[in-house]
């Protein structure tokens, strides 16, 4: 899991990412995180805000996802998220939940490339 602290409805939260975000996401939303991810960007790029509503599941579901994993209950609530959390806290977020997941899916710098394998598709005389 990837995690990153921030401070969300006043308080110091904890964000996670790993597969347990993804699956939370698309229960709450019904959507795959990909393809939200992919809306999101296009959002910002727009320099307009993605569906709140899905802003919201996934910011949830990567509070969600680190607190389960340490069997804790999480510092904010749905309902906080909703009612207590401004647009510049809902979009830094935002942010951190996509830049969780592109280092969850990034390759370690320095990591091998396949190598080929010898004897393999070759013909053999």
């Amino acid at each position: 899991m990837i995690h990153k602290e921030i401070n969300l409805c006043g308080k110091s939260v904890t964000m996670g990412y790993c597969y347990a975000t993804e699956i939370a996401f698309k229960d709450l939303s019904g959507q795959d995180m990909t393809d939200f991810a992919m809306e999101a960007v296009t959002a910002f790029q727009a320099q307009r805000m993605p569906d709140v509503k899905k802003t919201i599941y996934a910011i949830l579901a990567c509070v969600m996802a680190y607190y389960e994993s340490k069997v804790e209950d999480a510092p904010v609530k749905d309902s906080e998220l909703i009612n207590d959390t401004s647009p510049m806290e809902v979009g830094k977020a935002l942010g951190t939940v996509l830049s969780l997941r592109a280092e969850f899916y990034a390759a370690p710098a320095g990591e091998p490339e396949e190598k080929p394998t010898k004897g393999k598709g070759k013909a053999k005389n």
